[in-house]
């Protein structure tokens, strides 16, 4: 697979105009470069924001039923006739308001059902996450997911937030790869920057998750840029 580098936006930007001008910088800058993008804005710009050959729109979570009495969710379903192509579940900035990996395995499981790309985050407890998500999910599709190691201390937005070391981050894949088919995806995802990215490259990832360096378009483009220089 080409390296993958998905964008999460969060709750940003304050405005349409913002978010389009955004994902157009990084489409127009990036359409040569032998890589895949994923940008994931806040739901309310996903309608606007269109596809390139390698620029793909994915979204920030998604909820484990299709359609139905659910005030404020918002169904992988709607999100296929969207446009989205990639899900990002079980951020730690989900889990902080509650959600458990019960939940993300269900989510998981619904994103899977409509041929969706879940990207699933998984913080310190490794083996007690991934076990739990894989679970009842068919081993032909374990390889569909795109896992990312995702520290909770790690997150740039975070008023504290620090990278983790390539030490730990060699660590925490070795876990992850006893776990999974040789096939699958790994990520990672925490304070990535364009200064940082070729560090983490080199250990065998096959892209990042980035925060706050997505939503400054000469920032991103500059740490795919990096990512996959030789």
């Amino acid at each position: 697979m080409k390296p993958l580098f998905i964008a999460n936006w969060k709750m940003n930007p304050r405005n349409s105009k913002d978010a389009f001008d955004l994902a157009k910088a990084v489409a127009r800058e990036l359409e040569d470069v032998e890589v895949d993008v994923v940008l994931c804005p806040p739901f309310v710009y996903v309608p606007q924001l269109l596809p390139s050959p390698n620029v793909f729109i994915g979204a920030q979570d998604a909820f484990w039923k299709q359609e139905g009495a659910y005030t404020g969710e918002v169904s992988p379903h709607m999100l296929k006739n969207l446009g989205c192509s990639h899900v990002i579940l079980g951020h730690s900035e989900r889990r902080k308001l509650g959600e458990t990996s019960k939940m993300v395995a269900k989510k998981v499981q619904a994103v899977l059902d409509v041929s969706l790309i879940p990207v699933v985050c998984i913080g310190e407890s490794i083996e007690q996450d991934m076990n739990i998500i894989l679970k009842d999910i068919k081993k032909a599709d374990v390889s569909k997911i795109v896992f990312v190691y995702e520290p909770e201390g790690a997150i740039s937005t975070e008023p504290n937030g620090q990278q983790a070391s390539l030490e730990q981050l060699e660590r925490a894949l070795d876990r992850m790869r006893r776990l999974l088919p040789k096939v699958a995806p790994l990520l990672y995802g925490g304070s990535v920057n364009s200064k940082n990215i070729q560090g983490f490259m080199g250990k065998g990832v096959q892209g990042v998750l980035v925060g706050a360096a997505s939503l400054h378009a000469q920032e991103f483009i500059r740490l795919v840029k990096n990512a996959i220089l030789r």
